[in-house]
């Protein structure tokens, strides 16, 4: 069971090491692989004009006011663009104060707002998150004025008792989105952190400049993972073999010997090779192929020159053994899933044709369920058992007919199973369950056993006093009898 749990850690990890490294030419521009199942080979040039910004409040008071200063106005009206309606927030006991409606900025999501002394008086700075979807309007900034004191007829800047009792002037600098270009394509975000334009990479703006951005699969660290995943299921193997050994020809009898649970994970682990891992592409794909082979002794190993000849040829081979993942052959279909429910692995037949009425989608010859997202691209959802919840988006709404498809890792399966042993209903655990009940039968055959011994030892105690007690009264009687022959002869 510890060393199944070892197994299932080692698989794990091997499973979230990271194969793919994306680097920038400059700084202006920052990239990272966030998730590697869904991350893809990139080189693209990006151009950063102008990034993303908050829009940013800046009031300063009159010398007269400072952190306690009460405020005349009632409530405040707050609203974005994207808002459905208005945040109403009342001023009253809490928050009547400079330090307490500071507060109650600050507790609103997507801004920030902090009181400080400039020395000669107090000032109160607000922003907002970085992007013009997340500025406050014009009637908002007037509505945090008014709360602080100034009315249609005061002037900032002018101390007046009615109408800017705080002497308040005020600064606003715009929001701004972040403009860029991708190989020459225009795009704009809300945001410097952007992770909607490259899958599985999140790519950040620092400057304004110019970055080539690059990411893909290292042979060298894919190497590293294949060899840390020979390595977890050869140390399996090694301790499987030892431990479930008849102890023929003078060897020593392993722990396990003649288990069937033992015996079936260590044939398990001997089929790796020659199983096929399906949902990777048109055809399974086997260990053989990455050069992984069966030695004699049954531990695996890797041929180096077999194995970087199949990464020249197919880059993305390596993502059978570490990657669960969704694909299509039309670059043009996304697919995904439910991560708690995922499809049966393997290859399925899409056909979609927008011109009948009302319009038709199939999935492996089931017909698929058919919407717009958000974005008004047509999304296909399946419902059958073998594909469950998988999700199909069209880039573009016209006729289709291709395949999709949905891989399971050789590392995600190899845990699942791992997991699957040891959990509760498992192989393992209903062995331990099967063994405990033998244990607990004989216990309480021994515990019989020891109440007849003991019944047995008291009636043999009861017995052989008895036996005693016969012999000590034949030796009486023997006695007796020696004595009177001895008088018997004497008076003779």
């Amino acid at each position: 069971m510890s060393q199944l749990g070892l197994f299932k850690a080692g698989m794990a990890s091997t499973a979230e090491s990271a194969s793919r490294v994306a680097s920038s030419t400059t700084n202006a521009v920052s990239i990272e692989v966030t998730m590697e199942a869904l991350a893809s080979d990139i080189s693209a040039v990006v151009e950063v004009n102008t990034l993303a910004a908050s829009q940013v409040l800046s009031i300063n008071f009159d010398t007269n006011t400072n952190t306690s200063t009460l405020l005349s106005g009632t409530s405040i009206s707050l609203a974005t663009d994207t808002m459905d309606s208005p945040l109403n927030i009342p001023i009253d006991g809490t928050n009547n104060t400079l330090t307490g409606f500071t507060r109650s900025l600050n507790s609103i999501d997507g801004m920030s707002a902090s009181l400080i002394n400039t020395g000669e008086s107090m000032a109160l700075i607000i922003k907002t998150d970085a992007g013009t979807a997340n500025a406050i309007t014009d009637a908002s900034v007037n509505s945090i004025k008014e709360a602080l004191g100034l009315t249609a007829n005061g002037t900032e800047g002018q101390s007046d008792p009615t109408n800017n009792p705080m002497g308040l002037s005020s600064d606003l600098v715009a929001a701004t989105d972040a403009n860029f270009t991708d190989d020459g394509v225009n795009v704009t975000r809300g945001s410097n952190v952007i992770e909607d334009l490259f899958p599985g990479h999140r790519m950040t703006l620092n400057s304004v400049g110019t970055s080539t951005l690059v990411s893909n699969e290292s042979n060298t660290s894919v190497r590293d993972r294949v060899t840390q995943f020979l390595d977890e299921v050869n140390s399996l193997k090694d301790y499987l073999k030892t431990a479930a050994q008849r102890g023929f020809n003078g060897s020593e009898e392993g722990s396990l010997a003649g288990d069937v649970a033992a015996q079936s994970i260590l044939s398990k682990m001997g089929r790796l090779t020659t199983e096929p891992i399906s949902g990777f592409g048109d055809q399974p794909v086997y260990l053989a192929q990455l050069g992984i082979k069966t030695e004699l002794d049954g531990r695996l190993t890797l041929d180096e020159t077999s194995f970087e000849r199949a990464l020249e040829e197919n880059p993305e081979i390596a993502e059978a053994l570490f990657a669960s993942q969704y694909g299509s052959d039309d670059p043009g279909i996304a697919v995904s899933g439910l991560p708690f429910a995922p499809p049966k692995a393997g290859s399925y037949a899409l056909v979609y044709d927008p011109n009948t009425t009302p319009p038709t989608a199939t999935l492996y010859g089931e017909e698929l369920d058919i919407s717009t997202d958000r974005n008004g691209k047509t999304t296909l959802r399946s419902a059958l058992e073998s594909s469950n919840g998988m999700l199909i988006t069209l880039e573009n709404d016209q006729a289709v007919s291709t395949n999709v498809r949905y891989g399971v890792s050789l590392t995600d399966s190899l845990e699942t199973y791992s997991d699957a042993l040891i959990g509760a209903g498992g192989l393992l655990a209903r062995r331990e369950n099967e063994l405990n009940e033998d244990l607990q039968n004989f216990e309480k055959d021994l515990l019989a056993i020891e109440e007849r011994v003991s019944v047995l030892t008291d009636r043999y105690n009861t017995e052989f006093g008895r036996m005693e007690a016969m012999i000590a009264s034949i030796n009486e009687t023997g006695a007796y009898m020696e004595a009177l022959v001895d008088s018997w002869n004497q008076e003779n």
